[in-house]
């Protein structure tokens, strides 16, 4: 399936530059607004907007429901990308040890994110923190691009920026261009036009468009660009000519950060089962001989530490049996059947933020606008814990599993080798453990909560 949107009047109108910049601005002005908001109403009491709007409206709900469906439409609406793109830039050529995804992946999403949420549990709820931690992106935003030229902190040094970006792949978007046109072409004003420095005449050709925020400025440039809806993870399907280590890695480093930590921390440390767990008791012994503070939480801490060392660790496993049954070496094996991990946490992550938008998101959004512009608004969660119904959205982890499975059967298949059964026996030893340890939670959590339960 290919549809071009850009060849739909209506998706055409809603896709100009006009339009954009009309929905860019708004979030900018909403950013900005919860920014302020933060910094002058501190009170968790008297402000509810700015958690609300970062923690709530931005940063999941959005982000999380539109990558595991469509792909990185957050990055386009993005307003630190709008900013970014939009003012004067002394074009510097980056230094080589700022050209780094990992920079943003790991210090600022895995440590300075999820890091201090598992161990200082309420430290993110506060809104002048909050407000804090995305001010200082702000200001680290500006101070990059202007200094350097293709956007260089939406590309290395921001939190979700690689992360958009790897898991752009699972989505339906894909930015491509007319091959006929782009083999006569003399002067590629597409790429030429593009502030991320990227060419999207070779986004097909290499079955990649990292990076591509979907900005749409090559395509106001030349009319052969096409800003197309295909199928469904298209791109895990078909050989990818210069994988990216760091997209891979986000896939691991994430589904063990957030994933299996969710799950070793919440979803089975809120059942009767909880207190038998490995980082529950190695917490609470630490907890007893330190004596730490109410605010830290050494049971989050070792749930985290383990959750990474699990993901990491049955990677390695598995590399080293597929390696085994294939002769292949390590590295070809982890850049090429490594796109298959692609689903396990951004579809998986569908349920948390689906149950949450009912239980959590909607009243903290719309009362905490309401609180912010002076509204007579309040509303009600939707649902309530332990409602039935809210059972139907454990069904995406499973969704999750096996849509890795089976990418990673047809990735398999591209292989040249003769023993491709045990080759994907021995490389699903990540999805497998994923859908396993999602059956166990969800039967604790139907069976053994706790009264008072996650």
């Amino acid at each position: 399936m290919r549809l071009d949107l850009l060849r739909v009047p209506v998706l055409r109108l809603l896709l100009s530059r006009p339009a954009l910049a009309l929905f860019r601005g708004l979030t900018l002005f909403i950013f900005l607004y919860a920014l302020a908001w933060g910094f002058l109403v501190p009170s968790r009491e008297l402000n509810l907007f700015t958690t609300a709007v970062f923690w709530s409206l931005f940063w999941p709900f959005f982000m999380v429901t539109t990558l595991a469906t469509v792909g990185n439409v957050f990055c386009t609406l993005c307003p630190l990308g709008f900013l970014g793109r939009n003012l004067p830039s002394l074009r510097l050529r980056p230094p080589r040890f700022l050209k780094n995804p990992y920079l943003g992946l790991v210090l600022f999403n895995v440590i300075a994110y999820w890091f201090v949420l598992y161990t200082f549990p309420g430290f993110w709820r506060d809104p002048f923190r909050t407000a804090l931690f995305f001010g200082f992106f702000l200001l680290l935003s500006l101070t990059v691009n202007a200094l350097f030229r293709g956007m260089t902190f939406c590309k290395y040094l921001c939190p979700i920026g690689t992360v958009n970006s790897a898991f752009n792949r699972v989505g339906m978007l894909w930015l491509a261009t007319n091959r006929e046109a782009c083999n006569s072409c003399k002067k590629p004003v597409c790429a030429l036009s593009c502030p991320y420095e990227l060419n999207p005449s070779t986004f097909d050709p290499k079955n990649t468009n990292a990076w591509c925020t979907y900005c749409l400025d090559c395509a106001r440039s030349c009319e052969d660009v096409k800003f197309e809806l295909r199928s469904y993870s298209h791109s895990l399907f078909k050989p990818i000519r210069k994988p990216f280590a760091w997209e891979v890695w986000v896939y691991v480093v994430l589904l063990g950060a957030i994933t299996f930590g969710m799950r070793y921390h919440h979803a089975l440390g809120h059942t009767q089962l909880g207190q038998f767990m490995p980082w529950t008791l190695l917490g609470n012994f630490v907890r007893e001989k330190l004596g730490t503070p109410e605010w830290v939480d050494p049971v989050g801490f070792f749930a985290f530490v383990m959750a990474l060392l699990t993901a990491f660790g049955l990677l390695f496993l598995s590399l080293k049996l597929a390696k085994r049954v294939s002769g292949l070496d390590e590295r070809t094996l982890f850049l090429h059947l490594g796109y298959a991990f692609a689903p396990l946490m951004i579809i998986g992550a569908l349920a948390h933020v689906s149950e949450f938008f009912f239980l959590h998101y909607y009243h903290n959004i719309v009362n905490g606008f309401a609180q912010a512009f002076g509204l007579s608004l309040r509303v009600e969660p939707l649902a309530e814990r332990g409602d039935a119904w809210l059972h139907v959205f454990r069904v995406f982890p499973f969704l999750a599993g096996f849509w890795s499975l089976y990418i990673l059967k047809k990735r398999v298949e591209l292989l040249s080798v003769p023993n491709r059964t045990q080759l994907f026996a021995a490389a699903s030893v990540l999805p497998v453990y994923y859908l396993l340890l999602s059956a166990v939670a969800t039967v604790a959590g139907l069976f053994f909560r706790l009264p008072h339960g996650h």
